[in-house]
């Protein structure tokens, strides 16, 4: 892994025969002179194993076969530059090796190592270590080295250099210094040869939480070290790749019985992207798990509600205490904690951002006062259901969800001339989408009140949200009956009403259902394009996480009808990027956005049929 190097012996490609993409893992095979090569990347991201999930571990293993009925010599030949362990490549690094018993790991990192130093979007992390683990065995070879010399030697006679280049520190790009890894495996023949590295990344320390940095959760006990922790992951090498082969395809079935092959298939490419822009952390100041999560592509954003929002049925189908773990920091932050040291959010609505990734500090936020508001209360409401616990945020948060509540009250059935999450459209006043959004997190206010047995407080909530849902359909309605519109003022306007889905995860009905009827049947009637549904009238374009939801509030062929469009998008589109979920639905070319967790969207599906 990294640069290409002009002027060095190359060999000649294998041939690719397949691939596959499963939750956790992705496989190919490859095919070279009667020799099959299986390669597998497994990033063991499981959601119920907190320990395994936190560990920042991922497996490379190579399987190879004679094919042809006769044996080969084989060797096989790794490598990763500095690359990885720095934000430019003019930065300066040094190397080294770890003791861990039975082992051989080498290290590389930063030279400065200016730990949680930067922040912001399309940065890379410049602190901390990344480490290559191999057990050690009979033919193994390892060397930190020019990769262009590593390369080539290999190439031309099967060997790398045997010592360690000594010229640090110096640029990542001067002459880039590689981790390399040679198996020499002597004669393979149809009985099968196996090899792995480990693959590890220590930050050291993962957020700044206003001044103070709190470490990974894997590393909150102080005797937890990147020694232990390589030693642990690769003694659980045989276990952790058990589990991911059971978890990949207990997941795939079931989302394959849930929403088709297609479905399963784009839930399962999402799978990693939607935990992987995510940091379990130690708060030690608390004393609790935290997560936090990155909003990638668009400002780097750290906690962005409007990011964790689209991402939650992923984390309310595989483990909502995950979500729960997303959410409560908002909590915080509105409640004049001490440890925000001073910083003093008192507005009457939920914030939308606690810093820009991965640093929290007190800044202007971007509001979204009914967005945001009524997106916590929906995600907590729906994790009281699933859970039944909501200790750590009620009684203390209580009357901060109560001041919320009043505000959707006083904000809604038109919340006026506020922005929304497809903020990157322009203004929209009087939006009817984010007014359905407020008004179904008032039916989930009420659905907390009943959580805290108020039930006043509960009849309250649900009167003024099946009052208002009546208002918002004569406020709402096209002068042709036909549809539901963009805004209140505009006729002959539309927009996907995704935010009503959550109704049904948390099955209430203060909107009818003739309402979704009439919508989902004008949107495959009146506005399907080859690659799916436009957003609303304003582009071609669409998000990919909302079509998702609109397709769920659906019947089955019309949530096929989605799907197939979306798959075809992803199987066809030429922009050939981690995906995308803003596209344009008649070119299929990405407009923006890519490898965001907002896909975890796709698990609405799902999530409505196995935890209604």
């Amino acid at each position: 892994m990294g640069p290409f190097q002009s002027g060095i012996n190359t060999a000649p490609a294998a041939t690719q025969l397949n691939v596959t993409v499963n939750p956790t893992q992705t496989k190919y095979v490859f095919s070279q002179s009667g020799v099959l090569l299986e390669l597998t990347f497994t990033s063991p991201l499981l959601p119920n194993n907190i320990d395994i999930l936190a560990r920042p571990v991922s497996y490379i293993t190579f399987r190879v076969t004679s094919v042809d009925g006769r044996s080969h010599h084989v060797s096989l030949y790794y490598d990763n530059t500095a690359e990885m362990v720095v934000n430019s490549p003019t930065e300066f690094v040094t190397w080294g090796r770890i003791n861990v018993n039975s082992m051989t790991v080498m290290r590389m990192g930063s030279q400065a190592q200016n730990i949680l130093g930067m922040s912001g979007d399309r940065v890379g992390i410049n602190w901390g270590y990344n480490y290559v683990a191999v057990p050690n065995g009979s033919g193994l070879s390892t060397v930190i080295y020019d990769s262009g010399v590593t390369r080539s030697q290999f190439v031309k006679s099967g060997t790398i250099p045997t010592a360690d280049d000594t010229r640090q520190p110096r640029a990542a790009s001067d002459a880039w210094p590689c981790m390399a890894v040679v198996w020499d495996l002597g004669s393979v023949s149809s009985a099968s040869q196996t090899r792995h590295i480990t693959f590890a990344y220590d930050e050291i320390y993962s957020i700044k939480w206003f001044n103070h940095n709190f470490r990974p959760y894997w590393r909150r006990d102080p005797s937890s070290t990147p020694n232990t922790l390589i030693s642990a992951a690769d003694q659980d090498y045989n276990n952790v790749l058990s589990l991911c082969n059971s978890f990949d395809n207990d997941l795939l079935s079931r989302l394959q019985r849930a929403g088709g092959d297609q479905y399963a298939t784009l839930a399962s490419l999402v799978f990693r992207q939607s935990f992987g822009g995510c940091k379990l952390v130690w708060n030690d100041q608390k004393n609790i798990l935290w997560y936090f999560m990155k909003e990638i592509s668009s400002n780097g954003d750290l906690q962005t509600v409007d990011v964790v929002f689209p991402a939650s049925p992923i984390f309310l189908h595989q483990n909502p205490l995950l979500l729960k773990k997303l959410v409560i920091p908002h909590l915080v932050f509105s409640s004049q904690d001490p440890t925000l040291n001073g910083c003093n959010y008192n507005k009457a609505w939920a914030p939308h951002q606690l810093g820009t990734y991965p640093v929290a500090y007190c800044m202007g936020q971007e509001d979204m006062p009914v967005e945001e508001t009524a997106n916590l209360i929906l995600m907590l409401a729906k994790i009281a259901q699933l859970t039944g616990d909501l200790s750590e945020v009620i009684p203390e948060y209580w009357p901060l969800l109560q001041k919320w509540g009043q505000y959707l009250v006083s904000a809604l059935p038109d919340p006026g001339n506020q922005l929304c999450t497809d903020d990157f459209e322009g203004p929209s006043p009087h939006n009817a989408n984010l007014a359905a959004k407020g008004i179904v997190g008032l039916a989930a206010m009420s659905k907390l009140c009943a959580f805290v047995k108020d039930s006043s407080c509960e009849t309250y909530y649900m009167n003024t949200a099946n009052n208002m849902a009546q208002q918002w359909q004569k406020l709402a309605v096209n002068s042709d009956g036909s549809h539901y519109k963009l805004e209140y003022d505009k006729d002959n306007t539309w927009s996907l009403k995704y935010n009503i889905l959550y109704q049904k995860l948390l099955n209430v009905s203060v909107f009818p259902e003739d309402v979704i009827r009439k919508e989902l049947n004008y949107y495959l009637t009146q506005k399907l394009n080859t690659y799916g549904v436009p957003l609303d009238n304003r582009a071609t374009f669409t998000k990919l996480d909302w079509s998702v939801w609109a397709a769920t509030m659906g019947d089955d062929t019309q949530f096929q009808t989605i799907i197939n469009r979306i798959y075809n998008f992803a199987n066809q589109s030429p922009s050939r990027v981690p995906l995308s979920d803003w596209y344009d639905t008649i070119s299929g070319k990405q407009v923006g956005f890519q490898a965001r967790t907002v896909l975890g969207a796709l698990y609405s599906k799902i999530l409505l049929l196995e935890k209604p």
